[in-house]
């Protein structure tokens, strides 16, 4: 488990406090390789990580060739990095799970935070709304292409690399024992060495969460929310050969929890999960009028993935927990 403040104090890459390059300190991560994506969690591939933005899955975590994370830091509150004895709530992948959780907005005063790097800017602002609503929004970009425009290499003046991501969440508790959240999260990389190929990618994900306290002991958490990844890559080399091609995968989720302390020793939390992806395999299809590529588009699939769980976290005493844990899919 990290906290902001520690990976804040950790030396930084262009500047910029980034929680995938702390995460790759630790025992057992490796990075992917130059410029790739990702991380490696003890032999395992990239895919293999369940990386989750307040619940959101995101497929591709990192931006400009890996150099930087998907996430503004300033719209980070912790994170927690599960490399072996993975929770029974957590489903799907192999290696590890990559658990970020966001700020709340300030529900006292407002205020912001930002920074300018050699690569990045960024800015996050937050405050309430009214007695019972507070808000957080962040948004960063880089101002690469710029820089490469005043290289005196004209390959890279004809380059591109650039990226911004932006996040927000909406919180709102009607009563004492009622509270909504709205988090969203939108993310969009381009870039291409010369004019011949670009490649871009985008990463969205949105979610609504309602949280009921039954009393001091019981509440629940349901949760729904849409996550989408798009690639393309185009081609414009010559007119003749140019083309598109592109892949995506899309998933739309609802989890319904209920979180039971059913004594000073013993912590319950069940769970159902369902989830539906949607994805496009690939396609290639002609760039412009002159283009003799023919189209290819792969015949797009679906499927369902449900589960439940039930977990029971027992502290034996001041030095020793055991977490047991039933998963179903």
């Amino acid at each position: 488990r990290l906290t902001m403040a520690t990976i804040r104090q950790t030396p930084t890459v262009f500047g910029e406090a980034d929680i995938v390059r702390v995460i790759l300190t630790l025992p057992g991560v490796q990075t992917v390789g130059e410029a790739a994506a990702g991380f490696n969690v003890r032999g395992g591939a990239t895919d293999q990580n369940l990386v989750l933005y307040n619940d959101a899955t995101i497929y591709n975590p990192s931006h400009f060739f890996g150099f930087f994370s998907s996430f503004n830091p300033d719209g980070v509150s912790s994170v927690e990095l599960y490399k072996s004895s993975i929770p029974a709530r957590f489903g799907g992948r192999l290696s590890s799970v990559l658990d970020v959780s966001a700020k709340e907005g300030n529900r006292q005063k407002f205020s912001g935070a930002g920074g300018i790097g050699p690569l990045t800017g960024r800015l996050t602002l937050e405050g309430p709304i009214g007695k019972k609503t507070s808000f957080l929004v962040g948004g960063r970009s880089t101002y690469s292409d710029w820089l490469m425009k005043l290289i005196p290499d004209e390959s890279y003046q004809n380059s591109s690399a650039s990226f911004f991501d932006t996040n927000f969440q909406v919180t709102h508790e009607p009563n004492e024992k009622n509270a909504v959240y709205a988090v969203g999260y939108f993310s969009n990389d381009r870039f291409g060495l010369g004019r011949d190929t670009l490649y871009s990618y985008q990463n969205l994900s949105t979610n609504l969460k309602w949280k009921r306290v039954y009393n001091n002991r019981i509440h629940s958490l349901l949760t729904v929310g849409l996550d989408r990844y798009d690639f393309t890559m185009t081609n414009t080399n010559l007119e003749p050969t140019s083309y598109r091609l592109a892949y995506g995968i899309h998933q739309t989720f609802a989890k319904a929890e209920l979180h039971h302390h059913l004594n000073e020793r013993h912590r319950l939390l069940y769970d159902l999960s369902s989830i539906l992806y949607s994805t496009s395999p690939g396609s290639v299809t002609p760039l412009g009028a002159l283009s003799e590529v023919v189209e290819n588009v792969l015949q797009q699939e679906q499927a369902l993935e449900s589960a439940m769980h039930l977990t029971d976290v027992f502290q034996v005493n001041d030095r020793l927990e055991v977490d047991l844990g039933l998963r179903y899919s």
